[in-house]
C-alpha cells in the first residue's frame, strides 16, 4: 500500500479527483486545508511484485546480518543496524527493570501545615471573611427586626397612654368645671391645658392656684409646688468602678458615656479609663464610639457576647473606671446578661428630659433592674419636661448628671432640678409677662385719655 497526495480547490473536487485516479475503492487517510486548497492523503494498493524482482529481498543476508558479511553491501549494513538497535533496546530495558524499588512513606498531616499554596490560603481566608460578614449581617438584621418590634410596642403604649389621659381629663374637667378661678388666671389655665402635661399633674397645679388673683403670685406658687414635689437626692458623676448606662434608643447613651469618660480622664488620666461597647450591632455604632473616645484619648473595646465581656472585665481589673455602653434594643435582656457575668456593677438610666410618660414607664417597669441613678440628656433640646416632672414627683430617684450641647465637655455634674422646673414654666410663655392688674388699669386709662385728646384735636382742626 502506498500513500498519495491530492490537491483540489475544495473537498468535493478532491474526492472526485481521487476516485477518477485510483478508483472507487480508494481509502482516504486525512483531509486538511493547505494554502487555501483541500489536501487529501489517500492509500493506494500496489501491484504484486514479480518473483524475479522480489528474489534479492528474500536472501538470508538481508534478514540476518553477520560480522563476516562484506561491508559495502547495503542490505548487510541495514541488517547490522537493525540488530544493533534491538540489542541496545533490550539492554536498556533490562537496566530499567533491575533498578531497586524505593518505598515512599507518606508524610504525616502535621508536616504539611503551613505549606499550602498561596491560592488555597487566600481562598480559605476569603471564605472565613465571608462567613463572618454573613454572621454580622444576620445579627444586624435580627437587631433591626427587634427594634421594629419594640418601636411598634412603644407606639401601642403611647396610644394606650393617650386613651387613659383622655378619659382622665374628661373626669377632671367635669370636676374642675365648678372650681372658680380669678379672671386674671385665665391665661395661665389655658396655657396649662394646652401644654403636654399629664392629667394628674395638671389637676394638682390648677388646684394649687385657685386661691390666687394675681398671675405672678400664681406662677411663683406653681414653682414652689413643683420644686417641693420633685425634691430628689443628687449624686456625683461616676469616678471609679464598673458602670453600665442603659436607656431607650436615641436617648444619647453613647454621648453620655463619652462625656463621662472625658470628665474622668481630665481628673485621673486617660490610661485609667476604659469604654466598652456591648452587643451594639447598629450600623456605624462602633465607629461612633471609636471617634468619641479618640477625642479624649480613652481606650475603647467591643464585646459582642456576655462571655467576651467577662474576659474583658477580668483583663482590665486594674482600670479605675470602666463605662459600658448598651443598645436601646432588648435593653432588659442585655442588662440581664451583664448581671450574670459581672458583679459589683452599678446601673444608670439615661432618659431625655422631654421623654413621654410611656417611654419613661418602659424604662423603669422592670423591677429586676436596680438603678443607681438617673442621668438626664438633651436638656438644651427640652422645653416641655412635664412627663419627667410627673415621674420624679411620683418616684424617688437619685439624679446624678445631665448633658446639654454637642461637645464632650458639655456635662452638668451637679444637676439642680429647680432649673428643670424653670424650663417647664418658661415653656408656658407666661413667665416674662407683666400682668399686674393695677398697672394694667392705669395704662388703659392713660391710653383712653390720649385717644380722646387726639380725637378732639382732629375735630377742632377740621372745623377751623
Amino acid at each position: 500500500m502506498e500513500l498519495k497526495r491530492i490537491l483540489a480547490r475544495d473537498a468535493r473536487a478532491a474526492n472526485e479527483k481521487a476516485i477518477a485516479q485510483f478508483g472507487s475503492d480508494v481509502m482516504i487517510i486525512s483531509s486538511s486545508q493547505v494554502n487555501g486548497m483541500t489536501e487529501l492523503i489517500v492509500a493506494v494498493d500496489l501491484p504484486p511484485m514479480p518473483t524475479e524482482e522480489a528474489e534479492p529481498y528474500l536472501k538470508p543476508e538481508f534478514s540476518r546480518a553477520t560480522s563476516t558479511a562484506p561491508k559495502g553491501k547495503f542490505d548487510v549494513l541495514l541488517g547490522q543496524n537493525l540488530e544493533n538497535n534491538k540489542r541496545v533496546a533490550r539492554q536498556s530495558q533490562a537496566t530499567q527493570t533491575a533498578q531497586p524499588i524505593v518505598e515512599v512513606k507518606p508524610q504525616p498531616k502535621a508536616a504539611f501545615v503551613g505549606t499550602k499554596p498561596r491560592e488555597v490560603k487566600l481562598q480559605e481566608k476569603s471564605k472565613t471573611e465571608a462567613m463572618e460578614q454573613q454572621q454580622a449581617q444576620q445579627l444586624a438584621q435580627q437587631q433591626d427586626s427587634e427594634r421594629v418590634r419594640e418601636v411598634v410596642a412603644q407606639v401601642r403604649e403611647e396610644l394606650a397612654s393617650l386613651r387613659r389621659e383622655f378619659k382622665l381629663s374628661q373626669q377632671v374637667a367635669a370636676w374642675q368645671g365648678g372650681m372658680p378661678l380669678h379672671p386674671a388666671l385665665s391665661p395661665l389655665r389655658d396655657a396649662l391645658n394646652d401644654a403636654p402635661i399629664p392629667v394628674a399633674l395638671r389637676a394638682l397645679l390648677i388646684d394649687s392656684i385657685k386661691d390666687f388673683d394675681n398671675l405672678n403670685d400664681a406662677l411663683a406658687a406653681l414653682k414652689r409646688q413643683l420644686a417641693h414635689t420633685i425634691e430628689q437626692q443628687t449624686a456625683s458623676a461616676p469616678k471609679s468602678g464598673v458602670h453600665v448606662l442603659a436607656g431607650p434608643s436615641g436617648a444619647g447613651k453613647s454621648m453620655m458615656v463619652a462625656r463621662l469618660a472625658h470628665a474622668a480622664a481630665q481628673q485621673a488620666g486617660s490610661e485609667k479609663i476604659l469604654v466598652v461597647s456591648f452587643h451594639d450591632q447598629r450600623a456605624g455604632a462602633w465607629s461612633q464610639t471609636q471617634l468619641l473616645c479618640a477625642h479624649s484619648g480613652v481606650d475603647c473595646v467591643r464585646a459582642t457576647s456576655a462571655g467576651t465581656l467577662k474576659l474583658l472585665l477580668e483583663e482590665n481589673e486594674g482600670r479605675q473606671l470602666i463605662l459600658i455602653d448598651t443598645p436601646g434594643v432588648q435593653m432588659n435582656e442585655r442588662l440581664a446578661d451583664i448581671r450574670a457575668v459581672a458583679k459589683n456593677v452599678e446601673f444608670h438610666a439615661v432618659v431625655p428630659a422631654d421623654s413621654s410618660s410611656a417611654t419613661i414607664r418602659r424604662v423603669f417597669e422592670n423591677t429586676d433592674n436596680a438603678w443607681s441613678s438617673l442621668m438626664l440628656s438633651k436638656l438644651d433640646e427640652s422645653s416641655q419636661p412635664w412627663a419627667l416632672l410627673q415621674f420624679l414627683s411620683d418616684r424617688t430617684m437619685t439624679v446624678s448628671v445631665a448633658s446639654q450641647g454637642e461637645r464632650a465637655q458639655d456635662l452638668v455634674q451637679e444637676m439642680n432640678l429647680a432649673d428643670l422646673v424653670d424650663c417647664a414654666l418658661e415653656g408656658l410663655g407666661l413667665a416674662k409677662q407683666n400682668v399686674n392688674p393695677d398697672r394694667e388699669s392705669a395704662l388703659s386709662a392713660l391710653a383712653g385719655s390720649k385717644l380722646s385728646e387726639i380725637s378732639s384735636r382732629i375735630q377742632n382742626e377740621t372745623q377751623a
